[in-house]
């Protein structure tokens, strides 16, 4: 009799064990949280110029937004502050260039204004961010020192 209340006691904790694993094994996983980063890019923008910078986005569980502000533009010369419109825009590289997305361009961009995106347009996957001058109406008179600060997940 013994041994059955030993194999009974034995089976009853077996039973225990493995109903605390499957209950462990149906909970769902943690779904990861998109960190927002924030990268700071610096550079040199000529009359009717064009310059870019490439960054990933890292976030893979939904599509996300990112934004964009010009936060610094000064003469390269003397150092001025240029408080003026420059274009900005989102887009992919191709063949070795920022190929803008028209939706996520902005020939007018105000300068130290943040300018997000809307929609959600980025999957996790590299991306660049052009800084030009506007061609419609150009506004950079001479080379101008630049700082883009690029917010995405």
């Amino acid at each position: 009799m013994r041994m059955r209340d030993a194999r009974a006691a034995l089976l009853c904790a077996g039973w225990l064990v493995c109903g605390l694993i499957a209950t462990g094994c149906s909970s769902s996983p943690t779904e990861p949280t998109a960190e927002l980063t924030t990268e700071t890019f610096t550079g040199t923008l000529t009359p009717r110029g064009l310059a870019f910078h490439t960054f990933t986005v890292n976030y893979a569980q939904a599509y996300s937004d990112a934004s964009v502000t010009v936060a610094s533009l000064k003469a390269a010369s003397d150092g001025g502050e240029h408080a003026i419109t420059v274009g900005v825009g989102f887009g992919v590289i191709s063949v070795g260039t920022c190929t803008r997305v028209a939706a996520l361009t902005n020939p007018t961009a105000a300068y130290n204004t943040e300018l997000p995106t809307n929609g959600s347009p980025f999957l996790a996957g590299p991306y660049c961010i052009a800084i030009f001058d506007n061609p419609d109406a150009p506004t950079v008179t001479e080379p101008l020192a630049y700082t883009l600060v690029v917010k995405h997940y």
